[in-house]
């Protein structure tokens, strides 16, 4: 048996398809409105995790601080003289920064910055709607 009235089977082929067009159109805006709210919900998560992060970091820097002062009191401890415990530490530090800044720079010399590969593939599918567009313009 059939849950429809009278009034439903009369509704008519316009009302029927401004019916739908309303509920996909609300479907998709009640779609829009759940991924907002998911995006939302992850950046608080992520921005919450990165600031655990920073402060991590903000730390493990002051650590690393305290353990070249470690190092130069253990030097001063062996009999070094402070000053010259505080610059062995100073240039270490220094030859060390320097071999990693050389490093890094040889990564990024290798790295291509524009993605080219993707421009290729993008400008052969304009070109290909291009093609299509003045095939169908020419019939």
């Amino acid at each position: 048996m059939s849950n429809y009235t009278a009034t439903e089977r009369e509704r008519s082929l316009g009302t029927i398809i401004k019916e739908l067009t309303a509920d996909l159109s609300n479907l998709f805006h009640n779609e829009i409105a759940l991924l907002k709210l998911e995006l939302k919900e992850s950046a608080s998560k992520l921005g919450g995790g990165a600031a655990l992060l920073a402060a991590a970091l903000f730390l493990a820097l002051i650590g690393l601080a305290f353990l070249f002062v470690t190092i130069t009191l253990g030097l001063v401890a062996l009999g070094v003289p402070a000053w010259l415990s505080a610059l062995i530490v100073t240039v270490v530090l220094f030859v060390v920064a320097g071999v990693l800044a050389m490093m890094g720079k040889k990564k990024l010399e290798n790295v291509n910055f524009v993605p080219s590969e993707s421009i290729d593939h993008i400008r052969g599918d304009l070109d290909a709607l291009k093609a299509d567009v003045a095939r169908v313009r020419s019939r």
